[in-house]
C-alpha cells in the first residue's frame, strides 16, 4: 500500500505540474494552437527539474523549493520568451497557483469522507485535474487574458490579491504549519485580512466605478453638445444662406415695386412688401431675453415647431445666465424643445389624434436666485417611465434625455418628468 500511495503521490506532482503550467500560458493569452512547442519544452523541463529534486533532496524540501524551481522561472519564460507584461506574467502564475487550491480542496474533501481509504486524496486529486482544467480554459481564461486591455489601476488591483494569498499560503501552511493548529491568533487574522481585503477591493472597484460613470456623463454632455453645436452651425448657415437670397433678390424687388409705382398700380405694390415682410418674419430671430445663444435656440425650434403645425406659447423673464455655463443651457433647452417637437409630430401623423390641439408650452423664469424651466407639449403615446425617467427602445434615442439630466446634476439642480391629462411635463431647477 505504501509503494501505491507514493507512485500516486509522484503521479500528482506531475499533473499539479502541468495543470499549473498550461494555466499559466492561458491566463497570459497564450494559446496552445500557436505553442505547441513552448508548452511541450516547458513541461519536459521543469518535469525533468522536478524529479531531480525529488531524488535527492526529498518531497519536503522540493515543495519548499517549488517557487524558485518552478513559479519564478515560468514567470521569467511568460516574460520575455513570450514578451507579455510583467504584471500579466506575475498574475498568470498566481492565478494559476490559485486554482490549484480548489483542486486541492477535492482531495482533501474525500479524505474527510473516505478517511479509512489512504489514496482516496490523490486518486481525487488526480481525477479532478482534467475537468478542472477544462473549465479553467474554456470560462475563467477569457476573462483573465483581458486585462491586458485594462488600466494599471485594475492591473494592480488583480495582481495584489493572487500575490497576498501566494504569501499567506506559503507562510502559513508550507513554511510553518500556523494555519493548521488552530490557533485562535491566526483564525481571527485570517478573519481580519478578509475583512480588510473586501472593505479595500469595495474603495477601489467603486472609486473606478465612479470614476467610469462621471466619464461616461462627460461623454454624454460632449457628445450631445457637439451634436448641438453642429445643428446651430447648420441653422446659422441657413439663415445665411436665407440672408444672401434676399440680399441677392433685392434689386429685383425694388425693380419691381418701381415698376408698380411708376404705373400706379399702389395695392399690388403694397401686397408685395408685406409678402416680403411676411417671408423675413419666418426667418429672423426672435428675442425672448437678453442672452442672444438662448433667443438663438428658441427661434429656431419655436420656427421648426410652427412649420409642423404645432402652436407654441413661450414665456421668458429670466434674466439673469451668468450662473451658467450658456452651451450648458442651450444644450438641456436644444435636447427638451428637441423632444417636445419630435412627440408632437408623432401626433400629427397619427390619424386618430389630426383633431387634437398640437401644443408646446414653454416658461423659463428665476426662482430664489436658480432658473427653472418648465416644458409642456402634448402627445399621442403614452411615453414609459424607469425610476420616472422617460426611456425608449428606439435606436439613437434616449441621449438627450441622458444630456438633460447630465447638466442639471452639473449644477445641482432638481428636475421631474410627468405625465398629466394628456400632456408631458419636464420641470428643471438649477
Amino acid at each position: 500500500m505504501t509503494d501505491i500511495v507514493s507512485v500516486l503521490n509522484l503521479i500528482n506532482y506531475g499533473f499539479v505540474l502541468i495543470f499549473g503550467i498550461i494555466v499559466s500560458f492561458y491566463f497570459a493569452g497564450i494559446q496552445w494552437e500557436d505553442n505547441k512547442c513552448l508548452f511541450i519544452l516547458t513541461t519536459v523541463i521543469f518535469a525533468l527539474f522536478q524529479a531531480l529534486f525529488y531524488v535527492l533532496l526529498g518531497e519536503n524540501v522540493l515543495y519548499k523549493c517549488y517557487p524558485i524551481l518552478i513559479h519564478i522561472p515560468l514567470i521569467l519564460i511568460i516574460r520575455y520568451i513570450c514578451h507579455q507584461n510583467i504584471y500579466i506574467s506575475f498574475i498568470a502564475v498566481m492565478s494559476a497557483y490559485l486554482m490549484c487550491t480548489p483542486r486541492k480542496w477535492f482531495g482533501t474533501l474525500a479524505k474527510y469522507i473516505f478517511p479509512e481509504i489512504p489514496v482516496i486524496s490523490d486518486v481525487v486529486t488526480i481525477v479532478i485535474t482534467i475537468p478542472l482544467l477544462i473549465v479553467v480554459i474554456k470560462y475563467i481564461s477569457p476573462y483573465i487574458i483581458k486585462l491586458k486591455e485594462e488600466s494599471k489601476n485594475i492591473i494592480s488591483m488583480f495582481f495584489l490579491l493572487p500575490l497576498t494569498y501566494y504569501i499567506l499560503e506559503y507562510a502559513l501552511t508550507v513554511y510553518t504549519n500556523l494555519l493548521y493548529t488552530g490557533k485562535a491568533v491566526i483564525i481571527e487574522f485570517m478573519d481580519s485580512f478578509i475583512v480588510v481585503l473586501y472593505f479595500f477591493l469595495s474603495i477601489v472597484t467603486l472609486s473606478m466605478s465612479n470614476k467610469k460613470n462621471t466619464a461616461e456623463r462627460e461623454n454624454i454632455i460632449l457628445s450631445a453638445a457637439a451634436a448641438q453645436a453642429e445643428k446651430e452651425i447648420s441653422q446659422l448657415t441657413d439663415y445665411q444662406k436665407q440672408a444672401a437670397i434676399y440680399r441677392h433678390d433685392l434689386r429685383h424687388h425694388m425693380n419691381f415695386i418701381q415698376s408698380c409705382l411708376a404705373g400706379n398700380n399702389m395695392q399690388q405694390a403694397l401686397e408685395y412688401i408685406n409678402e416680403i415682410n411676411n417671408n423675413l418674419d419666418n426667418t429672423r430671430i426672435t428675442r425672448y431675453c437678453s442672452n442672444e445663444a438662448i433667443n438663438l435656440i428658441l427661434s429656431s425650434y419655436i420656427n421648426k415647431a410652427h412649420d409642423a403645425d404645432i402652436s407654441t406659447q413661450i414665456s421668458v423673464t429670466a434674466t439673469d445666465f451668468s450662473s451658467y455655463r450658456i452651451t450648458d443651457l442651450c444644450s438641456l433647452l436644444a435636447n427638451a424643445l428637441e423632444n417636445a417637437i419630435n412627440s408632437c409630430i408623432k401626433q400629427c401623423d397619427n390619424a386618430a389624434s389630426k383633431d387634437n390641439k398640437r401644443l408646446i408650452t414653454i416658461k423659463l423664469f428665476e426662482k430664489n436666485n436658480k432658473i427653472c424651466i418648465n416644458i409642456a407639449n402634448t402627445y399621442f403615446k403614452e411615453p414609459r417611465f424607469h425610476n420616472q425617467i422617460p426611456v425608449t427602445d428606439e435606436p439613437d434615442h434616449g441621449i438627450g434625455v441622458r444630456s438633460i439630466i447630465s447638466v442639471i446634476e452639473k449644477y445641482n439642480g432638481i428636475y421631474a418628468f410627468f405625465t398629466k391629462d394628456g400632456t408631458f411635463y419636464f420641470q428643471a431647477c438649477i
